[in-house]
């Protein structure tokens, strides 16, 4: 009896046998999902306080410049002046072009009083760093042959380290030693699948909460068979534009990776189609989270040979922003999506951690590559910044934007462009700045609000205006100003703030569209105040630099050539100082834009 009591006491050491040889199929059944129940219980236990400690362990300095081989290792002075140096990362040879232009009218400004606004607005200061020395792997002395390591083998942009923090082994090097997997799969692929999200790619998609997330995502996974599939198919595609671009050893993802993945593919389709019949399983999260990764993930598209885009942004890889923008988002897919979340109740109804999160950042990557209003809220990696404004998340104050708004509100634009301003300068200054114990899922925040505010601000046109007006819309001068800024600042952002790759970028439509905006320019008093020349100097280079590689590039190396001769800038340098009064990150721009003046300097010798 005592004994007995002794076993029954003992509830988290008892033993739990099970027949190896099951009388039933339904007994079967039963004892492998206990089974698989039983290691996901285990493996989210080992790793909770795995992925906690690590948390609350202050960042190493190398962490963030995994994520971006640019970023600067010093922060920058907070004291703010002009910085002429330029990043020496490689871009595409710029576009050189004769064609006609059409005149923006005379200007009426005297030099002088440009001059002096020059000197109103100081700009940031920025360093230049240099890019970081990559050494061979360890594990693998570079051969890469069963190495799962992540660090690029002679790249410029390395991916996060292979980390032991969130992998525990169990049994003779694998994660689930008893081959419980829901799948056919040939266990050494699946186990290399799973290792690779757990150490890679789920760190970098939610930097921060990444452990808390896997204890959820991964056992879930055991027992759900399509969202299993589906979690295969994200890995082993993400793995796939990791090897192609050369960011990890081209050996790590070989033809038997690329067969299982177009497998995994079509895999993942039919089981998401079969459960869609289910009333019960249509809108469950592990449904959500299967189209998700059916929305973001191909196994066939090119993803190489597209020259890059222009300006040389900085945090290029923050939550795989390379990876996912290299492959342009299946709108049916995403449709399909959005419906779901609908008929789930909305996105604050989803209550898997770390999936809400994701479906925005999704929202935000596919409403800018189609310059369309996201259709979801931004939601925040971090819960306790759920509801905050942008001005809270970044921390910039209202005398900030007051600083930005008083030297431009004469020329009719809202306060909101001024605030995006603001916002833009400050989280460049964040970006200078991050380095030991800095958050990056506080910095993919701050990023991600900053331009899911701007992307939802509305063109001229759609603006409400006089009910009794004609319902044929004729830009008013201070609307031509409006939409040519709010161009600018998306140009910005996406070469910038959240730098599209070439595949996803839509940097040559918004080049596209300044250029249609500022060929309306009737009024020849738009343009006359000091304060609508500096914004004119800043809107014709970013859309010059945007224009790199079109029929345009001509024609706003041409405006900005009028522009400069009219205020008598002679120099890049001189050019530069007017920019910043906006919005320059040299790191970023200087590049790109030196290549800019060097067309405008032609279009000087070439107009005598």
């Amino acid at each position: 009896m005592s004994a007995n009591k002794s076993a029954s006491g003992r509830k988290k050491d008892a033993i739990n046998f099970v027949n190896a040889r099951p009388a039933s199929e339904s007994e079967r059944l039963n004892i492998k999902r206990l089974v698989r129940a039983h290691v996901g219980k285990w493996i989210s236990t080992q790793t909770k306080d795995r992925a906690a400690d690590r948390l609350r362990r202050p960042l190493p300095p190398f962490y963030l410049r995994f994520f971006d081989p640019y970023l600067p290792s010093t922060s920058a002075s907070s004291t703010l002046s002009p910085a002429s140096s330029a990043s020496s990362r490689g871009s595409p040879d710029s576009c050189i072009s004769n064609s006609s232009h059409t005149a923006i009218p005379v200007f009426t400004a005297p030099p002088h009083s440009l001059s002096e606004l020059s000197h109103a607005v100081v700009p940031p200061q920025n360093l230049i760093p240099s890019p970081p020395t990559l050494e061979i792997c360890r594990q693998c002395d570079g051969h890469g042959d069963g190495c799962l390591c992540t660090e690029s083998l002679g790249s410029d942009t390395p991916s996060p380290p292979y980390s032991e923090d969130y992998i525990e082994v169990v049994g003779a090097g694998s994660l689930d030693p008893f081959r419980i997997y829901p799948s056919q799969i040939e266990p050494e692929l699946i186990q290399i699948s799973e290792e690779y999200c757990l150490s890679c790619l789920w760190p970098g998609l939610t930097p921060g909460p990444s452990g808390t997330n896997m204890q959820s995502w991964f056992p879930m996974s055991l027992s759900d068979t399509t969202l299993f599939t589906a979690f295969l198919y994200g890995s082993l595609s993400h793995m796939r534009v990791q090897a192609l671009n050369g960011w990890i050893p081209r050996q790590i993802f070989r033809t038997r990776h690329q067969r299982l993945l177009e497998h995994v593919e079509m895999e993942t389709i039919k089981l998401v189609s079969r459960e869609m019949d289910d009333p019960t399983r249509a809108v469950c999260d592990a449904m959500i989270f299967s189209v998700v990764c059916m929305a973001h993930n191909k196994a066939e598209d090119d993803v190489t040979g597209l020259p890059r885009p222009p300006f040389t942004a900085p945090m290029q890889r923050l939550q795989w922003l390379d990876v996912y923008g290299s492959l342009r988002p299946n709108l049916v897919h995403i449709g399909g999506l959005i419906q779901m979340v609908n008929l789930r109740g909305g996105i604050d109804e989803i209550q898997l951690p770390g999936l809400a999160s994701i479906i925005s950042f999704s929202d935000i990557v596919t409403s800018t590559t189609f310059l369309s209003r996201p259709v979801f809220p931004w939601v925040p990696l971090e819960a306790s910044r759920r509801n905050k404004t942008m001005q809270e998340v970044l921390g910039y104050t209202d005398a900030s934007v007051d600083h930005y708004f008083a030297h431009f509100q004469q020329l009719g634009l809202p306060r909101s462009l001024a605030e995006i301003l603001c916002a833009i300068n400050t989280y460049t200054n964040l970006v200078d700045q991050a380095q030991m114990g800095y958050d990056p899922s506080l910095l993919a925040d701050q990023r991600n609000i900053l331009h899911y505010t701007l992307i939802c601000i509305p063109p001229a046109a759609s603006i409400e205006h006089d009910p009794n007006a004609s319902s044929t819309y004729a830009p008013q001068p201070q609307d031509i100003i409006y939409d040519s800024f709010r161009l600018a600042c998306l140009i910005y952002s996406v070469g910038v703030v959240l730098p599209l790759p070439a595949q996803s970028t839509p940097i040559t439509k918004l080049a596209e569209l300044l250029y249609n905006t500022l060929q309306v320019s009737h009024h020849p008093s738009i343009w006359a105040s000091p304060q609508a020349q500096v914004a004119l100097l800043w809107i014709l280079t970013l859309g010059g630099i945007a224009a790199i590689r079109t029929p345009h590039r001509s024609w706003y190396a041409n405006m900005l050539y009028q522009v400069t001769v009219h205020n008598k800038i002679t120099s890049y340098d001189d050019l530069k100082r007017y920019l910043a009064i906006l919005a320059w990150y040299p790191i970023a721009c200087d590049k790109p834009g030196l290549e800019l003046w060097i067309d405008v300097q032609k279009a000087r010798v070439f107009r005598g």
